[in-house]
């Protein structure tokens, strides 16, 4: 152990259950967050946690949390946040907090003490084993090298599901101009034309909204409106976009200007009408494309694109390091990026239940039928591109 690092005579570990124990350690949770900055946590800070628990956790037959926590001399150097959901007679589950809302599982781990790293992670492990009223505990979008993929391999769980997240480095750019100048020809000529497409429509403009600006709620329930036009348009499915309250749980998300940190809403406008928007957080100089939608009559325009262009610049030219696109690669993600992040899916399964969950369906038929859902989507749209072509000779004819 280096000789800097602190010493800790007894670890202590508990778990919290219930919002009000999760507010009362608010600021110790904030505090380790600050000294756990990047290595993907912000789906593990306080703001998105505590909102999520208060908009969706607690009720009747709902999720519940299940905070794991380890303290050493009264301060908290580990936190682990999941929630258990299942009711009586049916599966089970641990799963992280948040759920299919929580793009990245990962855990807070104080690098103060980085030298008790694994008898921190045996300490949590065993809070959750010991618990043993769950059939599966399932980490789904671990990323690689994280505390929690480290924590995975002492657990002996294997990996089930392999993905991976797409990142564009902005730090190799001394501005916003730099980074367009550094793009090929034909790439600079794709983005003009496609701002002059969408110029014809109305003057463009570009703002960046945060929580504080009254814009910002009904925002965000427009782009919403938006993004479940593109899922209907696509023939997609977006079940965590159709929860119940989700449009409010984003409304009422954090976000600071000054600080640069939090939610906030990257508006791209023509005329008078927005054209495209994206939902991003930003933490420790890294942001997280969260949300992006674009008005399906201006698709031709591809306001989308233009939009992230103008939100790479922005982000460049105040310092940001990471534009971080998330999981599940993409054709047009490799286009906007130049590195990727490995991503795995993890299973704790004690019973036989669990076990048939975790083999059956989540490593099995769960992958076979989102292939089987995006190859018929994608038939789908063909279709309805050729027999609307097929439309048009007809008119013509």
């Amino acid at each position: 152990m280096d000789q800097t690092e602190p010493v800790c005579g007894a670890l202590n570990v508990s778990v919290l259950t219930d919002r009000a124990a999760m507010e009362a350690i608010a600021d110790d949770w904030r505090a380790l967050e600050q000294r756990c900055e990047g290595g993907l946590s912000f789906f593990q800070g306080y703001m998105w946690c505590h909102s999520w628990a208060a908009r969706f956790a607690g009720g009747a037959g709902g999720p519940r949390p299940f905070v794991a926590t380890a303290w050493c001399a009264g301060r908290l150097i580990a936190l682990w946040p999941l929630m258990q959901s299942g009711v009586a007679g049916a599966l089970s589950r641990i799963e992280a907090l948040g759920g299919t809302h929580t793009q990245y599982s990962n855990l807070l781990m104080d690098p103060d003490f980085a030298g008790l790293s694994e008898t921190i992670a045996d300490k949590l492990l065993a809070a959750l084993v010991d618990r043993g009223d769950f059939d599966v505990a399932l980490f789904e979008g671990v990323p690689d090298g994280s505390a929690l993929a480290t924590m995975m391999a002492r657990a002996n769980s294997v990996a089930t599901v392999r993905n991976a997240a797409s990142l564009l480095d902005l730090t190799g750019f001394a501005s916003a101009e730099a980074y367009v100048a550094g793009l090929g020809k034909l790439q600079r000529r794709n983005r003009n034309r496609r701002r002059n497409h969408l110029a014809r429509h109305g003057e463009l403009r570009f703002s960046v909204v945060w929580p504080d600006d009254p814009a910002f709620a009904p925002t965000i329930q427009h782009a919403l409106h938006l993004k479940r036009r593109w899922l209907t348009e696509t023939g997609r499915l977006g079940l965590g976009l159709s929860q119940t309250g989700f449009g409010d749980f984003l409304a009422g998300l954090e976000g600071d200007r000054d600080s640069l940190s939090g939610a906030c809403l990257s508006v791209l406008e023509t005329g008078d009408r927005i054209a495209a928007v994206e939902l991003g957080f930003l933490h420790g100089g890294h942001y997280y494309c969260y949300m992006g939608a674009f008005d399906w009559d201006l698709r031709d325009a591809s306001p989308g694109k233009v939009q992230m262009e103008m939100t790479v610049c922005w982000l460049i030219d105040n310092g940001i390091a990471t534009y971080d696109l998330l999981a599940n690669p993409a054709g047009y993600k490799e286009s906007w990026s130049n590195r990727t992040i490995g991503l795995s899916t993890y299973t704790i399964a004690p019973s036989w239940r669990g076990r048939f969950y975790a083999r059956g369906w989540v490593a099995t038929a769960r992958p076979a039928l989102k292939r089987g859902l995006e190859a018929l989507a994608y038939r789908v749209r063909r279709l309805a591109a050729l027999t609307q072509g097929l439309g048009c000779i007809v008119l013509l004819a």
